[in-house]
Parts: structure tokens; C-alpha cells; sequence
């Protein structure tokens, strides 16, 4: 196995199953937890993990295909997927027609995801791989069900926060791409539903001074 990345939940690993590459995502034990509430733990959300990965690919979603979901060992092996993230290609080329229409398809499939009840829980340019030409979600860790507007208003400020921090030269167009995608999806008024959400988000304390760098123009629209 070759390691390919390690967060603070899981660690993923480069492998071979069925003889092809693949992804292990391994979830770590928590030592300052009880080992039962651990085990349980890790075993649930590798459950959850599964399911949307599973699920989100039948509902049109361009994400890595789920292979094995070893609960036991709270692992997950899923397809490898070469190519690099969102972040990357926007760092390294530019808001050029590659990252154009892959802020678009984000904003799709975004709005996919909620139109069936789910959120994705970590939309950012990390989260985006361009490869070749498709455009591939990826970590569906912190996914949920839920049709409530203002958790999926979460997932869109979580990518409008994303921009500004990361890409801020880029931001407003970024986030009226993504918006354009997500529009087509949901329709205008599930959009601004979702957007007026967004905005009582922005109102909320702790985002008041960030509000005024913001490219965020209003409820419903960016500032551009």
C-alpha cells in the first residue's frame, strides 16, 4: 500500500483490488475514546460513507465507484480516480474553460445531491478532481439526508467560503459558475430558497466582518 493522504478521521491508501488500482480509505481509532464507542463509531460512518458513495452515483453523480466496504475494519475501498483537484488546476493554470465548466458541474451536482434529500458536508476545490474530462466528487464523509434548505445552504456558503479563502482573485465568477449549474438542476425557486438561506448564514456573527470582504452580493445573487 502507498499512502496517499492523511486527515485527522481516515488515511488513504493507494492499492490493488480485482487487479486494478483502487482507493482504501481507512478510518483510524481514536485513542482518547472509549475503544467500543470508537469501534462503533467508525464502523457507522464507514456504513454511511458507503451508502452515499453508492447512492450518489445512481443519481447521476460523477463519483468514485464503491467496490468493498469492509465495516469491521472500517474501511472502504472505492475507485481510483488519477487526476488533480479543483484547487490545483485553479493554483497552478487559472480560472481557464477547464475550471469553468468543472465550477459548473460542481454546482450540478451539488444540486443533484439536493434535490434527492442529501447534503455533501465538505464542498470545496480539494473535494473536485479534474480528470481528463470528468469531473469527479470525492469525500462523502460528512454527507447526511436532509431536505431542509438551510442545511443544504450549508453545503453552498461551505463553497462560497471555500473561494473566498482559497481563491479569492477568482471567487465571484467561481461561485456564479457553480451557481449557474446548480440553478439548472434545482429550478429558480428551490435555488433561491436555498440562497436566502445562505444569506441568514452570512448574517449570523461570526461571519459579519468576513461579510464585508465578501463576494457575496445579497440573498440570491454574488457580488461580481
Amino acid at each position: 500500500m502507498r499512502l496517499l493522504a492523511r486527515g485527522a478521521e481516515a488515511e488513504l491508501y493507494l492499492v490493488e483490488w480485482g487487479g486494478r488500482e483502487a482507493v482504501l480509505k481507512r478510518r483510524v481509532a481514536k485513542p482518547y475514546r472509549h475503544r467500543v464507542i470508537d469501534e462503533r463509531l467508525r464502523r457507522e460512518r464507514t456504513l454511511a460513507e458507503a451508502r452515499m458513495l453508492a447512492r450518489a452515483v445512481e443519481l447521476g453523480v460523477d463519483a468514485p465507484a464503491l467496490y468493498e466496504a469492509r465495516l469491521r475494519d472500517a474501511e472502504i475501498v472505492m475507485e481510483y480516480v488519477p487526476g488533480v483537484s479543483l484547487r490545483w488546476w485553479l493554483e497552478e493554470r487559472g480560472l481557464d474553460g477547464v475550471a469553468a465548466a468543472a465550477a459548473r458541474r460542481l454546482g450540478e451536482m451539488i444540486g443533484l445531491l439536493h434535490e434527492h434529500g442529501f447534503t455533501h458536508g465538505d464542498v470545496t476545490t480539494s473535494n473536485l478532481i479534474v480528470s481528463g474530462e470528468r469531473f469527479v466528487l470525492i469525500d462523502f464523509g460528512l454527507s447526511s439526508a436532509s431536505r431542509d434548505p438551510l442545511d443544504q445552504a450549508v453545503d453552498v456558503h461551505l463553497f462560497l467560503r471555500a473561494v473566498e479563502s482559497t481563491h479569492p482573485e477568482h471567487a465571484g465568477r467561481l461561485f456564479t459558475l457553480f451557481l449557474e449549474g446548480y440553478r439548472r438542476v434545482r429550478g429558480e425557486a428551490a435555488a433561491r430558497e436555498v440562497l436566502e438561506g445562505v444569506g441568514r448564514i452570512r448574517l449570523m456573527g461570526r461571519y459579519v466582518e468576513a461579510r464585508r470582504r465578501s463576494v457575496w452580493g445579497g440573498v440570491g445573487e454574488p457580488r461580481v
